[in-house]
C-alpha cells in the first residue's frame, strides 16, 4: 500500500517520459560502453563482434572512377601557391557534376547515398593527392547542413535543399 502510494506520488512529480528516452530504455542491456567504464575493455572482443565494413560495387566504381580522376586534376603545390590558394574552378565544377558534396544525401534526395566508409575511403583517396580538395569534399559530407536537413528538416525543406547541397549549389 506504501508502495503504491509512493510510486502514484512520484508518477505526479516526474516529467513524462519521452519517446527517445523510452526508445533508449528498451534498446537493450550494457555493451562495450560497461567495459569501458571497469577501465579493462576488451577491444578483441569488440572487433570480433563487429563486421568488417565494405564498400558496396558502386562505391568501389565511384571511387575508381570519378575520384581517381578527380586525384589526376590536383597538384597540392599548385594549389598551394595559386594567387587563391583555392581549387581551380574546373575542379571544383568536377567536383560538384559528381556529386562529391552529396555523398552522404540519400539518392531518393538527389545525392550519391554511400556509407560513412566510403565517405572516408573518398576523402582518403583524395588526400593522397590534395589536403585542399580532400577537406574541401569532406565538410560538407560531415559537418555541413545535408545530415541535419535529411533528419529533422520538413519534407518541403529536404526536396528544396538536399538536391541542391549535393551539387553544390
Amino acid at each position: 500500500m506504501a508502495m503504491s502510494l509512493l510510486r502514484k506520488t512520484l508518477k505526479k512529480m516526474l516529467p513524462k517520459m519521452s519517446q527517445s528516452e523510452a526508445i533508449a530504455l528498451e534498446a537493450g542491456g550494457l555493451g562495450f560502453e560497461k567495459e569501458i567504464f571497469t577501465g579493462k575493455p576488451n577491444f578483441d572482443k569488440l572487433l570480433k563482434d563487429l563486421p568488417a565494413p565494405k564498400l558496396t560495387k558502386e562505391e568501389k566504381a565511384f571511387i575508381d572512377g570519378p575520384a581517381e580522376e578527380l586525384c589526376k586534376m590536383l597538384d597540392q603545390w599548385a594549389i598551394n601557391n595559386s594567387e587563391e590558394a583555392d581549387l581551380p574552378e574546373h575542379v571544383w565544377d568536377f567536383i560538384k557534376k559528381n556529386k562529391f558534396l552529396g555523398m552522404e544525401i540519400p539518392k531518393k534526395d538527389g545525392g550519391l547515398g554511400f556509407s560513412h566508409y566510403a565517405h572516408s575511403a573518398v576523402v582518403e583517396k583524395l588526400a593522397s593527392r590534395s589536403v585542399t580538395a580532400a577537406v574541401s569534399v569532406m565538410v560538407p559530407n560531415s559537418l555541413g547542413p545535408g545530415e541535419l536537413i535529411h533528419r529533422y528538416g520538413t519534407k518541403k525543406q529536404q526536396e528544396y535543399f538536399l538536391p541542391r547541397l549535393a551539387e553544390g549549389k
